[in-house]
């Protein structure tokens, strides 16, 4: 096991869940003395996070992770648009990741998102009693396939669509332009007015459109630059991921992470085989 613990990912099976479910992740240490704080920085794809044996407390900033005294589950699921997320993590820990492509979680409600959450990172209590029996199994396989299957099964099982074709196209839209689509253009190609788009991107993704596509924006500029490495020069990855110029993507970046590209883009830990970035401090 490394210093940030031992993590993997892997992709669901099931052909529908896979649609939307990009990959699950467990990351685990049984070292009493582990302590790292690391950041997570904005992205489309939205997590599921679950906790056991643990004690999670939110703050302002991110969450504080310490051993439990009991075997409780904890879900947490995270609406992070415009900032980092700092989470300290403290002894032995067990957690579940299920990262959902855009709208994924949407499929597997039977009410809308905004319904459920009101903040960045919420309790999560929306599929009741039956996920906490489902993480149960989950916890009690020692292989990750194993885990997987479960999961796959669990979401299989609760499956219920997302019939909101407006959304779906205006989010499409918005991940085809890497976010540079007009709200203007989106209104005139959809038929539909600003505020009723703003309502339903509120009611179904708990954001605004404006802070959506600048979401979008961000991620992919992140995620270039770190699969192309050093490479991609920030011009580079400002041209490509649509920004006016070098200045607006440097201002941009700033104003989420706190730091500048130069400074943190080359401290980033990617972990497991999918596109996760996290940045641990020493």
């Amino acid at each position: 096991m490394d210093s940030t613990g031992n993590f993997i990912t892997i992709k669901p099976k099931d052909e529908v869940v896979a649609k939307y479910i990009d990959y699950y992740y467990f990351h685990v240490s049984d070292d009493p003395l582990f302590t790292k704080r690391f950041f997570f920085y904005p992205n489309y794809k939205h997590a599921i996070t679950v906790y056991k044996g643990s004690d999670v407390s939110l703050t302002e900033e991110g969450s504080v992770v310490l051993p439990s005294a009991d075997d409780a589950i904890l879900s947490f699921y995270s609406i992070n648009t415009d900032q980092n997320f700092k989470v300290q993590l403290n002894g032995i820990f067990n957690k579940v990741g299920i990262v959902f492509n855009p709208l994924g979680l949407n499929h597997f409600l039977k009410e809308p998102l905004g319904n459920f959450f009101d903040q960045a990172t919420n309790k999560l209590d929306c599929f009741g009693a039956s996920f906490v029996k489902t993480l149960q199994s989950v916890y009690a396989e020692s292989d990750a396939e194993a885990k997987g299957a479960v999961l796959d099964t669990f979401f299989a099982d609760t499956f219920s669509g997302f019939n909101e074709p407006v959304v779906k196209k205006a989010v499409q839209e918005i991940l085809n332009s890497n976010g540079s689509v007009k709200v203007d253009e989106l209104s005139e190609l959809l038929d539909v007015n600003r505020k009723t788009l703003l309502r339903l991107f509120k009611k179904h993704l708990c954001c605004s459109v404006e802070e959506y596509k600048k979401l979008v924006m961000f991620r992919n500029a992140l995620n270039y630059s770190q699969a192309m490495g050093e490479e991609a020069s920030l011009t580079d990855v400002a041209l490509y991921s649509l920004y006016y110029d070098q200045a607006h993507y440097i201002k941009h970046f700033k104003s989420v992470t706190n730091q500048s590209p130069k400074a943190l883009l080359s401290k980033l830990t990617k972990l497991g085989s999918q596109e996760t970035y996290w940045y641990f401090e020493d």
